[in-house]
C-alpha cells in the first residue's frame, strides 16, 4: 500500500493538468447472473473491493497505464493512430488485433477498449491520456472485476471531458467496450452494479436492455458471500457462448410457434428492435407454466446447428453464432431463463418482506437457499457446472443450517470461479470461512473469500 501511495504521489505531482479520479466497485451475482441477456431479473451485490482509475489528459496521442493490483504492477504503452489504422471508420476488430499482438495487450484491451468506444460512439476527437489504475478485486473469478475497471475508466473520462452522461449510457459504453473491442459478449449486469450499486443493498435489474430498481436492503441477521473455487474452466468462455446460442435458438422456435415469422426474426435482428416480436424477445417474459404447457413440447433435448439452421435459418441475438457442427442442449438452455427469472423473482420479493413481523425466518432462508441450490443445478443441466463448485455446495449442504448455511450457487458464467452463499443467524459467515479453508486446504489452491 506505501508503494501504491508514493507511485500516486508522483503520478499527481508530475501532471501538470488536472487529473480525474473515479472508483466503481467489483460485485457478487447472488441470482440471475447468467440469464441476464435473456431479461431476468438480477439480484447483485456490490463488493467493497473496487477499482479506482486516475487520468490526465496528454499534448499528444499517445496512451499510457500503469495498472496495481496487490503491489504488483503492469504497464503498457501505445499510440492511438497506431491501434486504429487507416480506416475511415473505425474498426474494432482491427484495434483487438493490434492490441492483442503487444505484450500485455489481453488486458490493455480493456482499458483502451473504453477509451476507443467512448471517442466513436461519442464523436469525440481523440486525446491521449496516462492512466494510473488501482485494484483490490481479484482477476477471472466472476467478481464484475473487468466492469468495474471500465466504469472507473469512463467516469474517470466523463469528469474529464465534461460529458452530460444519463446513468445507463456509461454502463453502455462499458459493455461494447467489452462485447465489441474485447470480443467478449457479455450482458450488462456488471456494468450496472459497478455504475449505481449501494453498500449492504442488493441491485435489481433486468436488462431488457437494460433498467434497474430500487435496491433491496440486506437484513442484518443475513448475509452473502463468495467461495472461489481456485481454479476456471479454460472452456468457459467457448460453453457459456454455446449456452447463450442454444437459449436463442429455443427462443426462435418458441417465437416461430407464437405466430412470428422467420423474416420477422431476421428484420428484428437486423433493426435490433426486438419490441415487435412475441414476448419482446426475451426468454424470461415467458411465465413457467406457458412454457411447460406450450413450449416443452416443441423443444427436442438436443438439437445439431445444421438441423437448426436448416429448419429455423436464424437467432435474433447479434453475438451468437450457430456451427452447424454441435449438438446444442436446447431444452435446458431455453429453460434457464424461464425458471432463473422466476427463482429471482420470488427470491426478490422474499427478501424485500423478511423482516415482516409474526415470521418464521428460518423457513424463509431455507426457501431462499432452496432457490440457490435450484439455480447450482441448472446451471449444471446447461453445461457450465463444474466439480469443485460441486464440492463447495456439497459442503455447504453438509454443514447446513444448523451452521447458519442456507443456500450456494455457481456466477456469472460458471465453469468454476466464485460461488455466492447465503450465510443467516450469528455463525453462518464463520462456518462459510470455514469451509472456503478446509477447500483451499484440501485442494492446496491459493483461494479468494468475499464478505
Amino acid at each position: 500500500m506505501s508503494k501504491i501511495a508514493g507511485v500516486l504521489k508522483d503520478f499527481y505531482a508530475a501532471h501538470q493538468q488536472k487529473v480525474f479520479q473515479a472508483s466503481a466497485p467489483g460485485r457478487l451475482d447472488v441470482m440471475g447472473g447468467m440469464a441476464d441477456y435473456a431479461g431476468s431479473l438480477l439480484l447483485q451485490r456490490p463488493l467493497t473491493q473496487e477499482t479506482t482509475a486516475h487520468m490526465s489528459f496528454r499534448e499528444d496521442r499517445y496512451i499510457t497505464i500503469r495498472y496495481f493490483f496487490k503491489g504488483e504492477e503492469r504497464s503498457f504503452v501505445a499510440n492511438y493512430d497506431d491501434i486504429v489504422g487507416n480506416f475511415k471508420t473505425i474498426n474494432y476488430d482491427y484495434c483487438r488485433k493490434q492490441l492483442l499482438a503487444r505484450e500485455g495487450g489481453d488486458w490493455a484491451v480493456y482499458v483502451i477498449g473504453c477509451l476507443l468506444v467512448l471517442y466513436n460512439e461519442m464523436k469525440i476527437k481523440p486525446e491521449g491520456v496516462d492512466l494510473l489504475i488501482t485494484s483490490d478485486i481479484p482477476f477471472d473469478k466472476e467478481l464484475g472485476s473487468s466492469a468495474a475497471l471500465e466504469v472507473a475508466i469512463l467516469k474517470a473520462m466523463k469528469a474529464g471531458m465534461n460529458l452530460n452522461l444519463n446513468d445507463y449510457e456509461i454502463p453502455a459504453l462499458a459493455q461494447q467496450a467489452e462485447n465489441l473491442v474485447v470480443g467478449r459478449p457479455v450482458g450488462m449486469a456488471a456494468q450496472l452494479t459497478a455504475f449505481s450499486g449501494k453498500q449492504h443493498k442488493l441491485t435489481p435489474m433486468i436488462c431488457q436492455p437494460h433498467e434497474t430498481f430500487h435496491p433491496i436492503d440486506i437484513p442484518d441477521t443475513i448475509q452473502f458471500v463468495g467461495i472461489d473455487t481456485g481454479i476456471r474452466d479454460e472452456e468457459a468462455w467457448d460453453r457459456y457462448l454455446t449456452v447463450r446460442t442454444a437459449s436463442y435458438m429455443g427462443y426462435s422456435i418458441i417465437a416461430l410457434s407464437a405466430g412470428a415469422s422467420i423474416r420477422d426474426l431476421e428484420w428484428a435482428k437486423e433493426l435490433n428492435d426486438w419490441s415487435k416480436l412475441p414476448y419482446k424477445g426475451y426468454l424470461a417474459n415467458v411465465n413457467p407454466s406457458e412454457f411447460e404447457d406450450k413450449y416443452i413440447p416443441l423443444l427436442p433435448e438436443r438439437m445439431m446447428g445444421e438441423e437448426f439452421i436448416d429448419k429455423y435459418r436464424t437467432v435474433i441475438d447479434p453475438l451468437s453464432f450457430i456451427d452447424r457442427d454441435k449438438e446444442y442442449r436446447l431444452l435446458s438452455c431455453t429453460r434457464h431463463p424461464v425458471y432463473e427469472n422466476f427463482r429471482a423473482k420470488l427470491f426478490s420479493q422474499i427478501i424485500k418482506h423478511y423482516t415482516t413481523e409474526f415470521q418464521n425466518y428460518s423457513d424463509r432462508l431455507s426457501l431462499m437457499g432452496e432457490l440457490m441450490y435450484q439455480s447450482h443445478q441448472s446451471y449444471t443441466d446447461c453445461g457450465l457446472g463444474h466439480e469443485r463448485s460441486d464440492e463447495i455446495v456439497r459442503m455447504v449442504k453438509q454443514a447446513g443450517q444448523k451452521k447458519g448455511l442456507y443456500g450456494a450457487r455457481a456466477t456469472g458464467i460458471g465453469g468454476g470461479g466464485t460461488l455466492a452463499v447465503l450465510c443467516g443467524g450469528f455463525n453462518g459467515a464463520d462456518s462459510a470461512t470455514k469451509i472456503h479453508q478446509q477447500y483451499a486446504e484440501k485442494q492446496g489452491l491459493e483461494t479468494v473469500f468475499v464478505e
